[in-house]
């Protein structure tokens, strides 16, 4: 679906070109409550929800779009797995949920261009 198209293979580049502001996050910035790991599962699935709830899909889609989730968790994972667990300033929580919105609007865009 998207995971292999090239408007992905730039949104993983944009957060490699952004991996400093994890590695090296503003000292004495405050910290939320819970983790990276958190607020990317929450934040994903949010916006995977939200495409399901704004396109009739088929339950077929629906299933390609949670395959297409877990394989975006699982690189997001694997690139920011030394932060993890950490608790996200409020810049990376900023950039957690922008990522996470330009994903939806890929999956929206290849949502509309299948027709669905």
């Amino acid at each position: 679906m998207i995971v292999e198209s090239d408007g992905y293979v730039e949104l993983i580049q944009y957060l490699t070109e952004h991996l400093e502001m994890f590695e090296h996050p503003s000292d004495g910035a405050e910290r939320a409550s819970f983790t990276v790991r958190e607020q990317l599962e929450d934040s994903l699935s949010d916006k995977i929800m939200r495409v399901s709830q704004q396109h009739d899909v088929s339950q077929e889609l629906r299933f390609d779009i949670v395959r297409e989730a877990d394989a975006i968790l699982y690189d997001l994972e694997e690139v920011l797995a030394s932060v993890l667990n950490q608790q996200p300033t409020p810049s990376q929580q900023t950039f957690i949920e922008e990522f996470t919105g330009l994903v939806k609007n890929l999956l929206d865009a290849r949502i509309s261009e299948a027709g669905g």
